[in-house]
This record gives C-alpha cells, structure tokens and sequence, in this order.
C-alpha cells in the first residue's frame, strides 16, 4: 500500500471521530471509569500503531477492516451515551477488542528477526529519486506543452484584436443605420400627423352626423312604441274584464261544486264507522272459526280413541264435553261478527244516501231544497229508532244457564 494512500485512508478519520466522542460532555461519568479508561487506551495504542505501521507492508482490505471496527464501536459509545443501554457498551468493548486484535498483525520496524529497516529505508528513497525523476520529466514536458500554448495563446490574442477592430468598424456602420433611419423615421411621423388629423376631423364630421340621423330615428320610434303601448293597454284591459267575468261564473260553479264535496264531507264519519264494524265483524268471525276447528279436533281425536285398545271412557266424554262447551262461544261470535256486519252494511247505506241527496237536489229550486232538507233531517237526525236490535234464531239454544248445567254434568267425571 502506497504511503499517500495510507495517509490519507479514512481509518484516521474514524479514530478522530472515536476521540471526539470520548472528548464529549459528562463521557467519562455515563461511561464509567473502568470502560472509559479501556476506550481511551485503545485509541491511544492504535493510534501509535499506526504510527509506527509500515505502509507498503500493510493490505488495503486490513486497513478497512480495522476502521470498520473501530466506526462500529464509535457508534455504540454514542448511542450508549444517547439512550444508556449498557448493551451498546457491551458491543463497543467487542468491537475494539476486534479493532485491537487486527492492529497487533500490522508489520511494525521493532522486530527479531532479520528484517533490515535501514535498506527498507534505503529502497523507499531510491524509489523516490526514481519518482522525482519522473516528475521531473513531466514537468519538462508541461512546460513545452505550456510555451506551445502561449503562443497559441499570443495567436488568438492576435485574431481577437482583429476582430475588435471589425466590431469598431460594424458599430459605425451601425450607428449610420440608425442615424438614416431616426431622420427617417422623423419625415415618416410628420406626414402621418397631418394624414391622421385630417382622417380625424372626417371622422368625427362622419360621428356627428350618424348621431344626429340616430336621435331622429329614435324619436321616430319612441312615437310609434307609444302608440303601440297604448293600443296593448287597451286591450289587455278589454281582455283583464271578459276575464273577471270569467272567473266570477267559474267561482259560482265552484261553489256548487264545494256543496256536493261538502255532502260527501259529512258522510265521511259513517265510512269510518262501516270499516270499523267491518274489522269487527271479520274479528269475531275467525274467533267463532277458531273454536269451531278445535271443538272438530276434540271430536275427531274421541273417534279415533274409540276404536283404539287404549280406549278410556272418562277422557273421552271428558273431550266430547269440552267440544260442547266450546259450542257457546263459537256461537257467540258468530252471532257477534253478524250484528257487526249488519251494523256495516246499515252504515254504508246511510253514508251512500247522504252522499247522494246533494248532487240529486243540487239543480232543484231552493224551496223545495229547504223542503226536502226538513224531510231529511226528520228521518235520519234524532227520529229513527233503535238500528239493529239482536233477532236470535230458534235454533240458538245455548244460555248461562245452558253452560251451568253442562259444568254440573262434567265435574262428577272429572272428579274421578
């Protein structure tokens, strides 16, 4: 390894970088003294080390492989001395340790064998006339290389010169152009100023007469809007009356109209009621449907045990008898969801008849209106008797007492 190269290798940089951190504030007391002391006398070893290394005896690949160690203990010191992990401190011992190991294999001058330093010595300064030499030619060389270019130089000097003296002489050339062109320019401004006011002056004769000619015109115009105006006026007015006249016999037609809705207004109430016995009616009637299908499953299971081994007298008169008492309410609802649906049907009819006496009575007098009103309110307001009155069929034997008697008859079986 050449000793330039050795020099000026980063492994100085990082034992630099290792000294600065050690040199940092309160290092020493978050380190500890024991640690501190074995980071301090690394670095002072190594560096003598390399002091006293022989350059050209040393490997590249070595010389990284140490400043890599020693980058990488550097590196734990400050994170330890960042966030006091003692593993960091762990890893920087290790680290150096490796850095002290590679440095203890670095050729030094101090040796028992037959190493001759002198001669080492003797070749390194040979070898540097020898490079002194070389530099020497080189230098030689630069310069010849620097006359030439001198007089290169001294030639472009030459042509440079020359080409100012042509820009000098294009400048005045130039400035003629310019002088031509202002005095120019100055005969071309005059005579447009005398065109341009002369062009003015017609334009605005030209301006003066449009305007004038305009303002007839809308003079004109304004005469015949107005007259137009009032001739709409009129007959937007004409129009607005047959209008209003219009309307007014549309209201009175409305106002019929708003009678006849008004009837069926009023009838609204009975509508209500009809749904009502309606839901009631249907209520009833899937009740009285409801205990009929269970009084038919009794009866059909007592059957089925009839002809069964298993036959028991008591449960299935038991059973039969159940059945029967579940005639009466089977039979009240059913007469229950009856008187609700004629009470429906009576509602209807009377919504019907009230909704329809309006439109039939509307194209009458009014006379005989106020007459055929008395008559109504006679039948249908406070005069009628009672609406639905509950007819039993003879067939509907079942009572109180009827259902009384049945209990009486079942409590004997049951208690056995």
């Amino acid at each position: 390894m050449q000793s330039e190269s050795f020099t000026n290798h980063t492994v100085f940089e990082k034992l630099e970088q290792l000294k600065q951190s050690l040199l940092s504030e309160n290092a020493k007391e978050k380190i500890g003294i024991e640690n501190f002391s074995f980071f301090e006398t690394a670095y002072l070893f190594i560096n003598d080390r390399l002091k006293l290394t022989i350059p050209i005896l040393v490997q590249e690949t070595e010389l990284a492989s140490l400043a890599s160690e020693i980058e990488a203990g550097t590196v734990q010191v400050n994170t330890y001395l960042g966030n006091n992990n003692a593993g960091h401190i762990a890893n920087a011992i290790n680290n150096f340790n490796s850095a002290l190991n590679r440095i203890r294999s670095f050729p030094m001058p101090l040796s028992k064998g037959d190493f001759d330093f002198s001669k080492v010595i003797a070749n390194f300064q040979k070898t540097v006339e020898e490079a002194y030499k070389t530099i020497e030619a080189d230098n030689k060389k630069l310069q010849e290389d620097l006359k030439t270019i001198q007089e290169d130089l001294e030639e472009k000097n030459t042509q440079i010169s020359t080409l100012q003296q042509q820009l000098a002489n294009k400048e005045v050339e130039i400035q003629n152009v310019l002088n031509n062109y202002n005095t120019e320019f100055e005969t071309i401004k005059t005579n447009n100023s005398s065109t341009f006011e002369a062009e003015k002056k017609k334009f605005n004769d030209n301006i003066e007469a449009d305007r004038k000619t305009f303002i007839e015109l809308i003079d004109t115009d304004k005469e015949a809007y107005k007259k137009e105006y009032e001739k709409q006026k009129s007959d937007l007015e004409s129009q607005t009356a047959e209008t209003i006249k219009g309307l007014q016999s549309k209201l009175e037609e409305a106002k019929k109209i708003v009678n006849i809705v008004g009837n069926v207004g009023v009838t609204g109430n009975y509508q209500k009621i009809a749904e009502q016995h309606k839901n009631s009616a249907n209520f009833f009637r899937w009740v009285a449907l409801g205990f009929m299908v269970i009084m038919s499953g009794l009866l059909i299971y007592s059957i089925i045990e009839l002809s069964s081994a298993d036959f028991n007298l008591y449960k299935s008169l038991v059973r039969i008898l159940a059945a029967s008492v579940l005639t009466y309410p089977a039979i009240y609802a059913s007469r229950e969801s009856t008187k609700h649906r004629n009470l429906e049907t009576q509602n209807r009819n009377l919504e019907l008849e009230l909704a329809s006496i309006g439109p039939f009575i509307e194209l009458l007098p009014e006379a005989k209106k106020e007459t055929i009103k008395e008559e109504l309110v006679k039948k249908y307001f406070g005069q009628q008797t009672n609406i639905h009155s509950d007819t039993k069929d003879s067939n509907d034997d079942v009572s109180i007492n009827g259902l009384e008697k049945i209990l009486k008859a079942i409590l004997p079986f049951i208690k056995k």
